[in-house]
């Protein structure tokens, strides 16, 4: 029951095509999620992991777009994923984090053993909010942010305040003119955007998994068995093509103008003010 769990929390599939799939693949979840693409029944494009768990992604300093730090934190209940307490301590956490230049750039809560806040152990501040608050909580990631040839831009889709959300975005902008690209963040801020909303697998096809490539292949290889041989190649690559249009972060239809793509959009930006940017990185951020 668990792994059918697991599966229907992974696809969306109902109980009785996950038991088949498991079935049918000696339970392994992922040759079933595959399975279950090959028969039609997984409706979503992709495989996405899913949380069950609350918390919020935390942004400091976030709108000085060229040195911030993000940290994701997690507790048992949204609503103390609102509490005032549990969000100070996010912010306050993000800021320790931001301003030690002992630690690691990324890293989880093993790499904040020796981390002071307001003169105080990570672990002590830890605990005390534990106990106040009555939850479990759980520090998973942070990242920071800096570099000379580039600006970040992030956004946080439906804040709890100004500086945690449970999805957010950062998209890297390499630039021969940072100046320039620092007057023209709110026009970016869209690519990020576009990142929380359609949660693309890569910036481009070089960035996707070649598995993940072959896998799809495979899955419209099997779905064309009443296809004469000379039109297979034909119309995989025109699949593979639309795959790549719909997951890729530069390939896909700008979410606010479907019939203008994110790197069309990018390369007007750059034209229209002599300017050249490109996108070097991309992270999305969910509870």
């Amino acid at each position: 029951m668990e792994l059918i769990k697991n599966l229907r929390d992974a696809t969306g599939s109902g109980i009785v095509d996950c038991k088949k799939a498991l079935s049918e693949n000696n339970n392994d979840i992922d040759a079933s999620v595959k399975w279950l693409r090959e028969k039609g029944i997984l409706k979503a494009q992709k495989k996405q992991d899913r949380e069950t768990n609350e918390g919020v992604v935390s942004f400091y300093n976030n709108e000085s777009y060229t040195d911030f730090t993000v940290c994701k934190i997690k507790c048992e209940t949204d609503f103390v994923a609102k509490n005032d307490d549990f969000l100070d301590f996010a912010k306050t956490l993000s800021k320790a984090i931001h301003d030690n230049e002992n630690i690691n750039d990324h890293g989880t809560d093993e790499n904040l053993v020796d981390l002071k806040i307001n003169d105080k152990n990570f672990n002590d501040c830890l605990t005390d909010l534990i106990s106040k608050i009555g939850e479990n909580i759980q520090v998973v990631s942070y990242k920071k942010y800096n570099s000379e040839k580039s600006i970040f831009i992030s956004y946080l889709h439906n804040k709890y305040n100004s500086n945690c959300s449970k999805i957010g975005s950062v998209v890297e902008i390499s630039t021969d003119d940072k100046d320039t690209a620092l007057k023209l963040v709110d026009d970016l801020k869209l690519i990020a955007m576009q990142i929380s909303a359609m949660k693309p697998m890569g910036i481009d096809e070089s960035s996707i998994n070649p598995k993940t490539l072959q896998d799809e292949k495979d899955i419209i290889l099997k779905q064309l068995n009443n296809v004469p041989d000379d039109k297979k190649d034909q119309i995989i690559q025109g699949k593979l093509n639309k795959f790549l249009k719909e997951n890729t972060l530069l390939g896909q239809a700008l979410i606010t103008d479907p019939k203008k793509s994110v790197s069309l959009f990018l390369n007007e930006i750059s034209k229209n003010n002599n300017i050249k940017l490109n996108i070097t990185s991309m992270d999305l951020y969910t509870i």
